[in-house]
């Protein structure tokens, strides 16, 4: 482990479906959130932020791979309006097929 992923501490993404948002937990607090809504097989993700104090950690990536994890277990396809989370997914070109075309 490098002394960056020491810093980071556990990481846990959870999924909200009552506030409508996935939250990033850092050592049990939450550090990050993508807000999203979903209908039918669709999820639609308006917005991704983490803390402004930890940003260029990683953090919102992690966040994503969460969300990716859970949309590919649940089959859904990806509306990625955040420019973050669409960026997220043209960087991974292996989950192109989970994009909303």
């Amino acid at each position: 482990m490098s002394d960056s992923e020491a810093d980071i501490g556990v990481l846990e993404v959870r999924n909200r479906a009552d506030l409508g948002r996935y939250e990033l937990l850092q050592d049990g607090v939450v550090v990050g959130h993508a807000d999203y809504s979903l209908r039918d097989d669709e999820i639609t993700i308006p917005h991704v932020e983490t803390e402004r104090s930890l940003r260029n950690r990683g953090l919102g990536s992690k966040l994503m791979e969460g969300v990716i994890a859970d949309v590919v277990d649940r089959q859904l396809t990806v509306v990625p309006v955040c420019p973050f989370a669409a960026n997220y997914l043209h960087d991974h070109p292996d989950l192109a097929y989970l994009i909303k075309r």
